[in-house]
């Protein structure tokens, strides 16, 4: 029963208008191997910064020049630009059902109050 909902909400996901967007632009952008090397550069970049982030690291100000440089790149790359506004459109969808479903089994831990 619920291995079928899941399945139901998958078939949804699918059907959505963000994900057959970002289906097409995935079509377009593979086409042209110059445009996964940039998507895939940009990706290791992006995980980069974002795990010294998640690590309490400072950023060296050379890394964030080289992620702005490559921001700057994929502007003259309208396919690459628009497979990562739809793979962003994309997760931001599967970010909220992931929020709906921990909130409706309250996965949250209790809050502990702060002694002053």
């Amino acid at each position: 029963m619920i291995y079928d909902k899941a399945h139901e909400l998958a078939r949804a996901i699918k059907s959505s208008q963000e994900y057959r967007q970002f289906a097409e632009a995935k079509e377009k952008v593979g086409q042209n191997p110059e445009n996964i090397k940039i998507l895939q550069d940009f990706h290791l970049k992006q995980l980069e910064i974002q795990t010294m982030q998640m690590m309490g690291k400072e950023i060296p100000p050379e890394k964030m020049q080289e992620y702005e440089k490559m921001g700057e790149i994929l502007s003259y790359h309208p396919s690459v630009r628009e497979y990562l506004q739809a793979e962003f459109r994309l997760a931001q969808v599967m970010a909220d059902i992931q929020k709906i479903l921990a909130e409706a089994v309250d996965l949250e831990l209790p809050k502990v109050e702060r002694q002053q």
